[in-house]
């Protein structure tokens, strides 16, 4: 049975339908599925708009790629825009807007295949609850290889109905922009933990991951209609969930359990710095390490978030042997060389920020690899850490340029060091 996976549309990406060729206009025979539910989506750079909206659709009968979706609710009118069928069901449709509670009517829907026209009426949202679902926190990749498996954490006072687990492929790209979808798997609503298993559902003779792939996991934390189990991985049955994306890669040899960063779009490569890894990791012990695990690059930029301890010790993986350290001792900018696998203990009262630069560049390792570069962390105190890791990148087609000092910003949660290196052209 094909899986009615999520809804996996790009609010920005919204684009105008244009007329499709009449070979493809087959008439749609079957429209099942319908639903409509709030989304709350996290930080991602998956090409899935982030935020808080409606979602709505259903699975057609014909395949959707060459098909367009228009919702229209009292005055209000969503589209037309490409439905955006996955791999794992070459029959979804659906889009998105901000949601709204002035907006928990059905959604009239008119789907459009060339000439051939087809209408449906979505659930309504009445009784939805005020406030949206929360996200998992605490997520974390064990295990090395293509079947690793991945935890996390619900937050206390939410009882979920059913959860999710999606795999995207960032290798794959949708007829809508976003990135494909290579699992998605319905389980109980207590299940905080799941093995990506080692063959393809879809395709029982392939393997599901390559070792040098990159991937996300979206966990979703889902209420349904009547408070039940998810019936069957369908979208019809959901009134509201939460879905939040953690970039990972299969890892090799010996590997640390270790917590998984939320990475959003690339931002402007003429800085110098790729994306921020976003970590949310509640419950830090004074003391304790914790391994977190980004992509890696020739330097990253450490900073805590608004509220959380300070860092006590670093401890760099042996990607080579020796990096340099940078960090603000009161007033004074402290540099020096620290030896692989050697715990590093900042001055009393930790650090906000530091920088670990002089990762060598003909290593080869790409920013938007996930790979290994497990960097081992204790804290000051007890708190919540939803830091962040900023890679720096560089371009190894480029003349090195010198390496510069940034400024010490009042709007940086930290230490703001970079090595001034353009990004490394992509094959």
């Amino acid at each position: 049975m094909i899986l009615r996976a999520l809804v996996l549309v790009a609010l920005t990406m919204s684009v105008a339908f244009c007329d499709l060729p009449a070979a493809n206009a087959l008439p749609i025979t079957s429209i099942t599925q319908l639903n409509n539910f709030r989304d709350t989506r996290g930080l991602n750079d998956v090409g899935i708009g982030q935020g808080d909206v409606d979602q709505f659709g259903a699975d057609l009968v014909p395949p959707t790629a060459t098909t367009a979706i228009t919702g229209v609710q009292g005055g209000f009118t969503v589209g037309p825009r490409p439905c955006g069928p996955l791999a794992i069901d070459a029959n979804f449709c659906a889009t998105a807007t901000p949601f709204s509670l002035s907006r928990l009517g059905s959604w009239n829907l008119t789907f459009q295949n060339g000439p051939d026209v087809a209408t449906a009426v979505t659930p309504t949202l009445a009784g939805i609850a005020p406030a949206p679902v929360p996200f998992p926190t605490s997520v974390t990749i064990s295990n090395t290889g293509t079947t690793p498996t991945l935890s996390w954490t619900v937050p206390a006072g939410f009882t979920p109905d059913a959860v999710r687990v999606v795999v995207y492929d960032k290798s794959l790209t949708r007829t809508n922009g976003a990135n494909d979808v290579i699992l998605s798997t319905a389980l109980a609503s207590t299940q905080t933990t799941f093995q990506i298993p080692a063959m393809d559902p879809q395709h029982p003779t392939q393997p599901l991951l390559k070792n040098s792939g990159q991937y996300v996991l979206n966990v979703q934390l889902i209420e349904t209609r009547d408070h039940v189990p998810l019936a069957g991985n369908s979208n019809s049955n959901i009134l509201a969930r939460s879905s939040s994306f953690f970039d990972f890669s299969p890892r090799t040899g010996p590997q640390p359990t270790a917590f998984l960063p939320s990475v959003g779009p690339p931002p402007d490569p003429s800085t110098g710095l790729g994306a921020a890894y976003q970590f949310s990791v509640a419950g830090v012990k004074a003391g304790q390490t914790i391994f977190v695990d980004p992509f890696v690059a020739v330097g990253y930029k450490y900073a805590t978030g608004a509220g959380n301890p300070n860092f006590a010790s670093v401890l760099l993986p042996a990607v080579q042997s020796i990096y340099t350290l940078s960090f603000l001792s009161g007033q004074q900018l402290m540099r020096q060389q620290l030896a692989a696998n050697l715990q590093f203990f900042f001055p009393s009262g930790g650090v906000s920020a530091f920088d670990v630069t002089g990762i060598d560049p003909t290593a080869g390792l790409d920013p938007e690899n996930v790979t290994a570069f497990i960097t081992g962390l204790t804290f000051v105190g007890d708190g919540d850490f939803t830091g962040s890791m900023t890679p720096i990148i560089e371009d190894l087609a480029a003349t090195p340029e010198p390496t510069t000092l940034l400024l010490w910003g009042a709007s940086m949660a930290g230490l703001g060091f970079a090595a001034r290196w353009r990004r490394r052209r992509q094959n």
